[in-house]
């Protein structure tokens, strides 16, 4: 198959084929076979396809104009975004370097000079030279080329970062509010334990029942108490957290607690290659795949003899003599013979990388499909579960009711009631705990896709065609 024509391949192909190109034009050896697994049609998740929502993004998407604060602020004061922003400026700044060796240097010299036997000759000198390597063999191609695709997978790696910071916000933002919600259940529970170990103390005071009761009520109370202590922590250590992901101290006071958005709807979930082409890490793997190639190209390059040219003009001034105008232009070969095998072993290492990028490539793209459909089949789980545990928790309540009139009324013992109170707020923190996971998993899916449900197939910096003609340079 002409190489061109990998570009008008759909992306699931264009995948398995560009592994058969690779694995041919490349000596990998016994290592690197064809990819052995087959990409769905669609997501196994799903019976049949599913139709693709387009949206603003996924952060907007929780409909909270709080959480899109706090990401803007995590963007603009995050350390470690600021750190990942500094390794992309390095990256692309030695981009710029490699590419400078294919252009000619050109020095200038200014300087004074005396010749010797005695002579009064003496004056200024001025001059210029030119040194440039002719790259006959790739060696400087490669060079540049590894450096750009090295930049471009930089370039994705910050916004891999990116992406990673706005979810880690959002999740730590649906924690806080998960938390606050979690407190008021348990400041609810307080307040009916309360109430209750009231109920109790004073039918012991009218000796209608025993005095085990009340110790049996007020242990409820305390354990209810506690409950209400450690949500309160839990929501001031989530505030911490959003603070520092936001650059700010924590002081846990952030206000942050707007209450858990609605839950997410239906996932629409387009072609499962997509995922190749708009995750940034995928992305990156794909251009270090390039950077390897060239490296290995720029190394085998280098065991072929340097070719150069330099050259010089000077002029002189003052002395004895006439003003005087001298150049000169020198051809340089330089052809290594021995080197104790350095370079033939520099030519093995980097088609060890090869090799290594490859097998990371494949690995990122499987790890991408486990995530998604692990994401798509834990919803489908948790919806189911939520509706169980909302129906759980509806009847207990009724009954709690039921059963408090009875009691009330001298009918039922209070351990009764109380087992059915423990019942009926055991399944409301489920069904809580159940949303709040939910919504981590609508997050944990827009970052194994890469971004919101609309494909956005990013502009690369080299086309998986580029990819297979880099093996051919070798």
């Amino acid at each position: 198959m002409p190489l061109n024509a990998v570009k008008y391949l759909k992306p699931a192909a264009k995948v398995a084929v560009l592994s058969v190109l690779l694995g041919a034009c490349a000596p990998m050896g016994p290592y690197v076979a064809s990819r052995d697994f087959t990409v769905p049609a669609h997501w196994a998740a799903f019976a049949q396809s599913e139709p693709r929502m387009a949206d603003q993004g996924w952060v907007a998407s929780f409909n909270s104009s709080v959480l899109n604060q706090l990401v803007q602020d995590a963007m603009t004061s995050n350390r470690d975004l600021r750190a990942a922003a500094a390794r992309l400026t390095e990256a692309q700044a030695l981009a710029r370097q490699s590419g400078a060796g294919a252009f000619p240097t050109l020095d200038a010299e200014l300087g004074t000079r005396a010749d010797g036997n005695g002579s009064s000759r003496s004056g200024v000198v001025a001059g210029l030279g030119v040194n440039w390597e002719l790259d006959l063999w790739g060696r400087v191609q490669g060079q540049r080329m590894a450096a750009g695709y090295e930049a471009v997978a930089a370039e994705a790696i910050f916004e891999a970062a990116r992406q990673s910071l706005a979810a880690a916000v959002t999740l730590a933002w649906i924690d806080v509010n998960g938390n606050a919600r979690a407190l008021e259940i348990a400041r609810q529970e307080l307040t009916a334990r309360q109430s209750l170990l009231n109920s109790v103390e004073a039918r012991i005071e009218a000796q209608e029942i025993l005095a085990v009761e009340g110790n049996s009520a007020r242990a409820d109370v305390s354990r209810a108490r506690d409950r209400v202590i450690a949500s309160e922590a839990a929501v001031a250590n989530g505030l911490r957290v959003l603070e520092v992901l936001t650059g700010r101290y924590p002081s846990g006071r952030l206000n942050a607690v707007t209450g858990l958005p609605a839950l997410p709807g239906r996932v629409p979930v387009g072609l499962p290659a997509q995922i190749l082409e708009r995750r940034p890490d995928i992305i990156a793997a794909e251009r270090q795949v390039a950077a390897a190639f060239y490296r290995r190209s720029q190394a085998k390059a280098a065991q072929m003899p340097l070719v150069s040219l330099s050259g010089d003009i000077t002029r002189r001034h003052g002395g004895l003599t006439p003003d005087g105008l001298v150049w000169s232009l020198v051809g340089n070969i330089f052809a290594p013979i021995i080197d104790g095998g350095r370079r033939a072993e520099e030519v093995n290492i980097r088609t060890a990388r090869q090799q290594e990028a490859l097998a990371l490539y494949g690995a990122q793209a499987l790890t991408a499909f486990r995530e998604v459909e692990t994401a798509i089949a834990d919803e489908a789980a948790l919806r189911r579960r939520l509706t169980l545990l909302n129906s759980a928790a509806r009847e207990l309540e009724q009954a709690v009711g039921t059963e408090r009139q009875r009691f009330e009324a001298g009918e039922l013992e209070a351990f009764r009631l109380n087992d059915l109170r423990v019942r009926y707020y055991a399944a409301l923190r489920d069904a809580h705990a159940v949303r709040v996971a939910l919504l981590r998993n609508r997050v944990e899916l827009h970052l194994a896709l890469g971004g919101s449900f609309v494909t956005e197939v990013p502009a690369p910096a080299a086309s998986q065609q580029d990819l297979a003609s880099a093996s051919q340079t070798d």
